[in-house]
């Protein structure tokens, strides 16, 4: 799916990349700081609308199993695997996800990934949010 919309975005003409850019920008991560933590509390409670359930099978079965990096972790009793909030989402394994947004601010100006690394003072090893999988 990832892959679909970013070769689709490629074929835009960057005046349309920067145009959906904002839109992009505007609808999830709007300048406020704290609204990422909003972003991502809105994300777990309409995932979890009707109760927590195991993100792999099913299951209603399940425990909290510690944190992660200050993200809840949660063990199936049923299928025995563990998952998170963001599990199979977008900011599944993302260490930075308020970095994103000047991320693709400046893939779009075109800048290089060693260059984009530096600013954000991130390593270049880093993922991308083009090497997400869906």
């Amino acid at each position: 799916m990832w892959e679909d919309i970013y070769e689709d975005y490629s074929e835009l003409t960057k005046s349309e990349q920067m145009a959906l850019f904002n839109a992009m920008k505007q609808d999830l991560f709007p300048d406020e700081p704290d609204k990422i933590t909003r972003l991502l509390k809105s994300i777990r409670e309409a995932r979890f609308a009707s109760g927590l359930g195991c993100v792999h099978c099913g299951s209603t079965s399940v425990k909290r199993n510690g944190k992660y990096r200050s993200r809840q972790r949660y063990l199936c009793n049923d299928c025995g695997k563990s998952f998170n909030d963001m599990t199979n989402t977008p900011f599944s394994g993302s260490r930075y996800p308020e970095k994103w947004v000047k991320y693709i601010e400046l893939m779009v100006e075109g800048y290089t990934l060693p260059k984009i690394a530096e600013r954000l003072k991130i390593h270049i090893s880093t993922p991308s949010i083009g090497d997400i999988k869906s």
